[in-house]
């Protein structure tokens, strides 16, 4: 298992007002849905941060760090993850994406070039909670939130960036890889 020289970091914090309880602590597939994100980043990451303003994280050993800039959602929390990881490049997911494969991650690494950030792309569709972020654009989610900006998607505009298309044709492609999880019922059936 080669790890990359890349922080990885977890968006943990969210209100979960969809879910009714905190997103990241709920059991699907008898694991919390933090910890499916987690062991597949640790394949890949140094380190792997979470990112919550509350909760016990300790089964996961890893350091947790609330928001700088708290009541921003995930702009916010992603811009704590640029100012806290250890390395240049984070790689950054939500937490209610048990699905992603550390292959995916180790495909936007080996894809991100001289990239500012680079998410994942699909069907149409892009993800910006889940990419690689360099830490110089810290400043920009910074700047961004406090002029009241707080869209994930607007703020990475503003950056060099690109979508890494996810197609079938990729070894480590599944229907439901970017399976997104947010309210009770999207559990219904499953243990």
């Amino acid at each position: 298992m080669i790890r990359y020289p890349v922080s990885g970091a977890i968006l943990a914090g969210g209100k979960s007002l969809r879910m009714g309880t905190q997103k990241a602590l709920v059991v699907w597939n008898n694991k919390p849905l933090v910890q499916w994100v987690f062991e597949s980043m640790q394949e890949v990451c140094s380190e792997v941060l979470i990112i919550a303003n509350e909760g016990d994280f300790s089964f996961l050993n890893a350091r947790v760090y609330p928001d700088n800039l708290t009541g921003n959602g995930p702009a916010g929390g992603i811009e704590s993850a640029l100012s806290h990881a250890s390395t240049n490049s984070i790689l950054i997911s939500s937490c209610d994406t048990p699905n992603l494969d550390s292959r995916l991650f180790r495909h936007l690494i080996d894809h991100h070039g001289d990239f500012d950030i680079s998410i994942c792309g699909h069907d149409g569709t892009d993800e910006p909670l889940i990419g690689l972020f360099n830490r110089s654009v810290r400043d920009v989610f910074r700047s961004s939130i406090l002029s009241g900006n707080n869209r994930p998607p607007r703020i990475i505009r503003q950056t060099r960036w690109q979508a890494v298309e996810i197609t079938p044709d990729l070894d480590f492609y599944q229907p439901d890889l970017f399976l997104n999880l947010n309210y009770p019922s999207d559990l219904e059936g499953i243990v």
